[in-house]
């Protein structure tokens, strides 16, 4: 439970521990990592391909 808190204050410093708060921080979190799987999968298309 502590890591939701962490993530929560993270992403949302101002908020409460509620748990909309805590689903908007997992939210938040989720679609950090699905937009940089992208940009990494973007870049490794890139060094193969060449410019």
């Amino acid at each position: 439970m502590e890591q939701y808190y962490i993530l929560r204050r993270h992403y949302l410093p101002r908020g409460d521990d509620s748990l909309d708060d805590i689903a908007a921080a997992l939210w938040l979190d989720n679609r950090y990592w699905e937009n940089m799987s992208v940009a990494v999968a973007n870049g490794i298309g890139t060094a193969f391909k060449g410019s």
